[in-house]
This record gives C-alpha cells, sequence and structure tokens, in this order.
C-alpha cells in the first residue's frame, strides 16, 4: 500500500488541486490520498470560504480519500507553523510514504537543500540573519537575502553545496510563495527525521493573485484567491458567475448549494464582532496572545479608534517591519481570543471525511498512528490528554464562531460543532 500526503486549505478546491490528487495516483503511484486540511480559519488570517466539511466533502468528491483537520492554532500559524503542523499530523499517521506539494519551480532538491541550510543555521547565515533583522528588515526578507548572501559567499569561495545553483536562482525561488511553503515543508521534515519523502508538483497555471480565467485551459489551472476574487466581483456586480471551468465537475455541486444559500464568508464577516474584541483589549490582554510584539500591540492600541473593517484595519496597522498576512492572523487570533501558541507537534488526527472504499488505510492508520484517530466529536474527551483537549476544544470554538457568522448572514439555524457528522462518500 502506498500512501501520500497533501496538507491544504481547499479555499475552495478547484481543478488545480485536483490535478494533484489525480498525479498522486497516475504518476506518483498513490492507492490512497490523505489530505492534512485547514478548518474553518486559514493561514493568510481569515475565515475560510465555505466551511471545512463542504470543503471535505469537495476534496473527497475530486479524489481525496480521507481529509484529516489541522488545529486552528496550526491552519492560524505562520508558514513555518502551518508546514510544521502539517507535517506532524501526517507524520503521526505512521502509514504516509511521500508529501505531495505545489511549487513554483517544481525541484524538490534545491528545495531541500536550501531547507537544509536553514535547519543547519551555519554561523556564517546566522552573522548574516542577524545584521538584516538589526537594520530592520521582516524576518521574512532578513531571512532571505541572509540566504543568498551565504550562497553567494560559497560561491565565491568555491564552496558552493547546491551544486550549479546560482544566487539568482536562489532569489528567484525565494520570490513565489509556494516555493517558500515547500521549504518550510522540506523544514519539518527533516527536523522530525520523517520517513516521508517530499515531492514538489510544478504548479500550473494562474499565478497566486491572478484573476484573469480566460486563458484557462487544461494545462492551466485557477488559483483559489483568484477565485475568492472573482465571487467577491461578481457579487459586487449582482451578477451570476460560472464557475464550471474553475470548480471540478464532481465537486461542484456542493460549491453551487453554499453559493445560493449565501453560505460564503469573506473577510468583511469579521468587521464588526473584530472591532468590538478590540474595544476589549488592553496592553496586558494583548500580551497573552502568541507571536504578537511590542511594536504590533502598541500600533493597535494606538489606531483602534480609526477602525473602519478588518481589512481597512489591516492595511493600516501594516509598515514596513510587519507584514500584512502577519497582521491578519494576529487578528484573527485576537477575534478567537485564540492565547495557545501553534504547536510543533500535533497530537491528535480528527477525521473530516472519508471514502467508503478507504477502510483498509484506516485499518493502516489504527495499527500504525502514533497519535489518535477520532472519528466522533463527543470521543475526545475520552481519548486526548488535558494538551490535546485544549487544541481540540479550542479548534471547536473556533468553528462554532464561523458558523455564528454563517447563520448570521444566511439566516439558516446553528449547528454545533459536537453535532456535525463526518462526510462520508
Amino acid at each position: 500500500m502506498k500512501v501520500v500526503g497533501i496538507i491544504a486549505e481547499y479555499n475552495p478546491f478547484h481543478r488545480g488541486h485536483e490535478y494533484q490528487i489525480r498525479y498522486a495516483k497516475e504518476t506518483l503511484g498513490a492507492d490512497y490520498v490523505v489530505i492534512a486540511m485547514s478548518g474553518d480559519f486559514v493561514q493568510r488570517g481569515a475565515p475560510a470560504l465555505m466551511e471545512k466539511h463542504v470543503r471535505a466533502e469537495m476534496a473527497l468528491l475530486g479524489g481525496a480519500d480521507l481529509v484529516l483537520e489541522m488545529p486552528v492554532q496550526t491552519a492560524t500559524a505562520s508558514a513555518e507553523g502551518f508546514a510544521a503542523g502539517g507535517v506532524s499530523l501526517l507524520d503521526g499517521l505512521g502509514v504516509i510514504d511521500e508529501l505531495c506539494f505545489g511549487s513554483e519551480c517544481g525541484d524538490t532538491e534545491i528545495l531541500m537543500d536550501v531547507a537544509e541550510i536553514l535547519v543547519k543555521e551555519p554561523s556564517e547565515y546566522r552573522d548574516l540573519l542577524q545584521q538584516n533583522l538589526r537594520a530592520g528588515m521582516s524576518f521574512p526578507a532578513a531571512r532571505s537575502s541572509a540566504l543568498i548572501g551565504y550562497i553567494q559567499e560559497k560561491i565565491a569561495f568555491g564552496l558552493n553545496t547546491l551544486g550549479s545553483t546560482s544566487s539568482e536562482h536562489i532569489e528567484l525561488v525565494l520570490s513565489s510563495p509556494n516555493n517558500i511553503l515547500g521549504i518550510e515543508y522540506c523544514k519539518a521534515l527533516l527536523r522530525l527525521n520523517s520517513r516521508i519523502i517530499p515531492h514538489a508538483l510544478l504548479r500550473k497555471g494562474n499565478g497566486y493573485h491572478d484573476t484573469d480565467f480566460s486563458l484557462l485551459s487544461d494545462e492551466k489551472f485557477p488559483s483559489a484567491s483568484g477565485i475568492r476574487n472573482f465571487m467577491k466581483k461578481s457579487e459586487k456586480a449582482g451578477q451570476s458567475a460560472d464557475f464550471s471551468r474553475l470548480i471540478p465537475s464532481a465537486s461542484i455541486s456542493g460549491f453551487l448549494d453554499s453559493l445560493e444559500k449565501g453560505a460564503w464568508l469573506s473577510d468583511s464577516a469579521l468587521d464588526l464582532p473584530l472591532h468590538y474584541k478590540l474595544l476589549l483589549e488592553s496592553e496586558e490582554t494583548l500580551q497573552m496572545y502568541p507571536d504578537l510584539s511590542d511594536a504590533l500591540i502598541r500600533r493597535i492600541l494606538k489606531s483602534r479608534n480609526q477602525y473602519e473593517g478588518f481589512s481597512q484595519f489591516a492595511d493600516l496597522l501594516k509598515t514596513r517591519d510587519i507584514t500584512r498576512s502577519a497582521i491578519c492572523r494576529s487578528l484573527v487570533r485576537i477575534f478567537l481570543n485564540q492565547k495557545t501558541k501553534a504547536p510543533g507537534h500535533i497530537p491528535y488526527a480528527r477525521v473530516l471525511g472519508f471514502r467508503k472504499s478507504s477502510a483498509p488505510l484506516l485499518s493502516q492508520i489504527k495499527k500504525n498512528s502514533s497519535i489518535p484517530l477520532i472519528t466522533k466529536a463527543a470521543d475526545a474527551s475520552s481519548i486526548l490528554d488535558e494538551n490535546a483537549l485544549q487544541l481540540f476544544h479550542e479548534t471547536c470554538e473556533a468553528s462554532n464562531l464561523y458558523e455564528m457568522l454563517l447563520c448570521h448572514k444566511t439566516g439558516l439555524p446553528f449547528i454545533h460543532e459536537m453535532k456535525k457528522p463526518l462526510r462520508i462518500i
């Protein structure tokens, strides 16, 4: 039995995601594909477009065999925390052979080589990094510049460990979001000394923020951010939109049903509740949130009387040293009252859905997994230790807040997280 893992958000699930699952089965030879998926809040710092069970079902209809939920602390962490948590979850199952992830370069070897430098942190690299941070660079910019400088030094002295790779190529690799996330996956695998083999799949199709879908073909896929922007523009213009070229035909029914009911959220859903939450905060309470710097806390307190909405406030808080995505993640954590740091190790695997045909896979996981498998939310309290149960409860609370926002928008009845059934295909 060969099992391939994918770490994803599916925000929403689209044709490029379907292609990745098909690639895992047809090219990598996977008998089963397991997805570690963000729940109701996502890594860019926002509510998910559609609730997690809808997205899990879309993935299952698109070819996935098992969908597991990453805890909210991991799903809303930095790229490093997101990758570490996702890899930990898949590694804990004891059955995953390969990790397949998209990247702009599609070069697993170079991503692993860069990851090794970042994990080992040679002294020359560390010195350059500290210099850049002292100069006021944000951490991502400081790290990228230090890495390029380190490689240039090695090339100058004929000691480059990355073969014929040039510093210009490294700079190009480090400027692309999916490459950066791929490097984080590789770092996490190295730090765990995992048996899982990484596999970078060359990303095809629209760029990360591209909304021009006029040139889509079988070899050109949409971006999730592009679809979200397309939805917002269509709604604002009062026009119906055709998603048949963007969403796989097998998965589109749940997507269209949610669309028809208005059961989807954008960043603006947080406008009012976040404002209320910010008005309750003080310097002392804000210091209780993980990864909130003193500089950001000061800016939040100084600027909150100028609050107009989530996106506007994130733009207002942005500085050269604090990226917008980091600010959005911090604001979401404040809204969720999330004061538990993202765990490096995920201590359980919660099932959101599975295919009936994946019974042999589930049997193998139960035999080999080092972490408990939760198929019924009510069982969590009897099988998880105190720390794991806290992660689980905070994730459930976040999903209840998401459900509150969704019900407020649609008028549909509230369904408590503990009452939501698995999606079984």
